[in-house]
């Protein structure tokens, strides 16, 4: 099942796909499962998750990110809103990270692309390898045509990495960003990623 963009190219709507395991051989996109809850838990804890990513509510507690697990990632597959996957290492040990395509568009052929890492699992190739990773899946898989990412101005490691699998700057919007953690507004950076760009 396939719906045109305005682009005419078809876009498979995530509720016909079962969610895949995605790897490298360095790391690994799955299913999110409530297995993840102190992961979620810590990232939305997390200082530099909470200040760089917009709308992160940090969970309770414990319970309170297993029950979240255990019906939002699924319920948004199904609605074709949200496409969420656990990043983990591929030697199965547990996750360490999050990665999302959200804010999905099927007339444009577009979605917008996320990844975050808990502090003991920031490097440039983990993180590269998850959004590498998440990019193809929308391309290959989903059918789109272009994948955004916002970041803000002052954080220039996500910048970094975007720029290193195929993103390119795509504009500047003054006080767009709203940090989770402070409410201050950043200057954002908006990148683009088409599918013959991704590296």
């Amino acid at each position: 099942m396939f719906e045109q963009n305005s682009e005419g190219a078809d876009v498979r709507p995530l509720r016909s796909l079962p969610v895949p395991e995605l790897t490298d051989g360095t790391t690994v996109l799955r299913q999110p499962s409530t297995a993840d809850a102190a992961t979620v838990l810590a990232g939305t804890r997390d200082p530099l998750v909470r200040e760089f990513m917009q709308g992160v509510i940090p969970h309770q507690d414990l319970d309170a990110a297993a029950r979240w697990l255990a019906d939002v990632p699924a319920r948004l597959w199904a609605l074709d809103r949200a496409a969420y996957f656990s990043v983990a290492f591929a030697d199965e040990g547990p996750s360490v990270g999050w990665a999302e395509l959200v804010d999905l568009r099927p007339d444009e052929g577009a979605a917008e692309a996320a990844v975050w890492l808990l502090p003991e699992a920031r490097s440039m190739r983990t993180a590269t390898s998850a959004l590498r990773q998440l990019c193809r899946f929308g391309f290959e898989q989903l059918g789109l045509a272009r994948i955004d990412a916002y970041a803000a101005a002052d954080n220039m490691p996500v910048q970094v990495v975007g720029a290193y699998i195929g993103f390119r700057r795509a504009g500047f919007r003054p006080g767009l960003f709203r940090s989770s953690r402070t409410h201050a507004l950043h200057d954002a950076v908006h990148a683009t990623l088409l599918p013959d760009d991704l590296c």
